[in-house]
C-alpha cells in the first residue's frame, strides 16, 4: 500500500510542480495590466513608484535564484520549496494590506524573494527519468503560458468587480494551496540527482556569462522583459484613456490581443524551426519590436494602434518561446543548468530594470520620450542581433563509459563530424555527448541514442 502511494505520488510530481509554477505566475501576471490604473488607492503613487512596484519582484527573484538552487542541494529540495512558497504567501499578504506604494513595493519584493524556479526544476530532475524529462518540462512551460494568458485577462476582471487588492488575496490563497500540495504529494528525494544539464556549477558561471553566443541570448531576454514591464506602465492608460475603452472591456481586449498573438506566433515558430531559419525570424522580430516602440506615440488611427499592439504581443510571444529553446541548444554539454540559471536571472533583472528605468523616464520625460528610448534600445538590439546565426538541432546524450562497448564507441565518435562537445564527469565514468542530428552519421546516431540516455 505504501509502495503504491509512493508510485502514485511520483507520477503526480510533474503535475504538482507545473501547478505551482502556474499558480505563482498567475498571481504575478494578474497585477501587470491593472496596477497602472490604481493611482487612487495608494498614497505616494507616481510613475516612478509604479515602476519600482512592478519591477521589485524581478529584482529579488534575479539575485536569489542561484542562491536558492545552491541551498536546495545542501538542505533539501522540499524545505527550500516550502520556504519559497511561505515567502511568496507572506509577500502577497503584505501587498494585499498595503495602503502606500512603499508597502506595496515591500510586499512585491518579499513575493520575489521566494526564488524557487530553479529548485522546482531540480526536483523535477530528481523525480523523472531522462526519457520523460522533456515532456515534464513541456508541461511546466504549458502551465506558465496558460498562466500568462489567464493572468492578463483575469486581472482586469477581478479588479473591476472586486478591487485590485483581491488579486493579492487570491495570490496568497494560491500560495497556501501550493504549500498543501507539496506536503500531500512531494516526498524529499532520498538522493539528489547530479544532473549537470539541470544543476548549477558556480565554477563555470563566469565563462558562460561572457560566452559570445550565449551573451546575445542573455541580452535578448533582458531586453524583452525590460520592454514588457516599461510598456505596461503606459499600455493600460493608453487603452482606457487614449483609446477610450472602459475598464470592463480590458479583459476582452487583452484576451484578443494575447490570444491572437499566440495563434499568429505558433505557425511562424513551427515553420522557421523546421527549416532551421531562426536568424531571419529573430531579426524580423527585433526589428519589428524597435519599429513599434518608435511608432506607437505617433499613431493617430485606432486601428493602427491596435495593430501595432497586436504585433508587439505576437513578437513577445514568439521570442518568449524561441529564446529559452536557443539557450538550451547553445548550452555546452553538461552546462545547461548553469546557462538557464543565468538566462533566468537576466530575465528577472530585465523585469526590474524595465520597471525602474521605465518609471523614471515616464515620470520625468513623458510617454513619447520613454517609447523613443525603448525604440533606440530596440534598434541597438537589432544591430547587435545581425551577428546571430542559424543554430543546428543538437541533442545531448548521457553515456556510461565504464563499459568497454561504450568506451570504444566514444573513441570512434570523438573525431567525427557532428560531435559538438563531450564533457566527462564522475572520474571520467560518465560522458555528456552533445551532437548534431543532421551532421552525424546515421549508424553512430543510432548507436548513441540506443546506448545512452537522452538528457533534458
Amino acid at each position: 500500500m505504501i509502495t503504491s502511494r509512493k508510485s502514485i505520488n511520483k507520477k503526480l510530481v510533474p503535475l504538482v510542480i507545473s501547478f505551482i509554477f502556474g499558480f505563482r505566475m498567475l498571481g504575478l501576471f494578474m497585477i501587470i495590466p491593472v496596477l497602472a490604473l490604481q493611482d487612487d488607492i495608494y498614497s505616494n503613487f507616481n510613475p516612478f513608484s509604479l515602476g519600482i512596484a512592478l519591477g521589485a519582484y524581478g529584482f529579488t527573484q534575479g539575485i536569489l535564484q542561484i542562491p536558492f538552487g545552491i541551498m536546495s542541494d545542501k538542505f533539501g529540495r522540499k524545505r527550500l520549496i516550502y520556504l519559497g512558497l511561505v515567502l511568496f504567501t507572506i509577500g502577497s499578504i503584505v501587498a494585499a494590506t498595503a495602503v502606500s506604494m512603499e508597502q506595496l513595493i515591500l510586499g512585491r519584493a518579499i513575493q520575489g524573494s521566494g526564488a524557487i524556479s530553479g529548485t522546482l526544476l531540480a526536483l523535477l530532475a530528481d523525480t523523472t527519468g531522462e526519457r520523460n524529462r522533456s515532456s515534464a518540462m513541456a508541461l511546466v512551460g504549458m502551465f506558465i503560458g496558460v498562466a500568462f494568458l489567464l493572468g492578463m485577462t483575469l486581472g482586469p476582471l477581478i479588479t473591476e468587480f472586486y478591487g485590485m487588492k483581491r488579486i493579492f488575496e487570491l495570490t496568497a490563497s494560491l500560495g497556501i494551496i501550493s504549500i498543501l500540495l507539496v506536503g500531500a504529494v512531494i516526498d524529499e528525494p532520498k538522493s539528489i540527482t547530479k544532473n549537470l544539464e539541470l544543476d548549477i556549477e558556480l565554477t563555470s558561471i563566469k565563462s558562460l556569462v561572457f560566452d559570445t553566443k550565449l551573451s546575445h541570448l542573455y541580452l535578448s531576454i533582458f531586453m524583452l522583459h525590460l520592454s514588457l514591464m516599461s510598456f505596461f506602465l503606459i499600455l493600460p492608460v493608453m487603452l482606457t484613456e487614449d483609446l477610450e475603452h472602459s475598464q470592463q472591456m480590458l479583459p476582452i481586449i487583452y484576451l484578443l490581443l494575447l490570444g491572437g498573438g499566440f495563434l499568429f506566433m505558433l505557425p511562424a515558430m513551427i515553420f522557421y524551426e523546421k527549416r532551421s531559419m531562426q536568424r531571419p525570424l529573430f531579426l524580423a522580430s527585433t526589428f519589428s519590436f524597435a519599429a513599434i516602440m518608435f511608432l506607437i506615440p505617433y499613431l493617430s488611427s485606432y486601428s493602427l494602434i491596435i495593430t501595432a499592439i497586436f504585433i508587439y504581443f505576437s513578437v513577445f510571444n514568439l521570442l518568449e518561446a524561441l529564446l529559452p529553446s536557443l539557450a538550451s541548444k547553445l548550452s555546452p554539454a553538461g552546462k545547461r543548468g548553469s546557462v538557464l540559471s543565468i538566462f533566468s536571472t537576466s530575465q528577472f533583472l530585465g523585469t526590474f530594470c524595465g520597471g525602474l528605468f521605465g518609471g523614471y523616464f515616464l515620470q520625468n520625460f513623458g510617454t513619447e520620450m520613454l517609447m523613443s528610448i525603448l525604440g533606440c534600445l530596440g534598434l541597438l538590439w537589432f544591430l547587435f542581433s545581425l551577428r546571430f546565426q542559424n543554430i543546428d538541432s543538437f541533442v545531448t546524450v548521457v553515456l556510461d563509459v565504464r563499459s568497454k562497448k561504450n568506451k570504444d564507441l566514444l573513441k570512434i565518435i570523438s573525431k567525427k563530424d557532428g560531435i559538438e562537445d563531450i564533457l566527462f564527469t564522475n572520474n571520467n565514468a560518465i560522458a555528456y555527448v552533445k551532437f548534431s542530428r543532421s551532421k552525424l552519421d546515421k549508424k553512430i546516431f543510432d548507436d548513441l541514442t540506443y546506448l545512452g540516455d537522452f538528457d533534458g
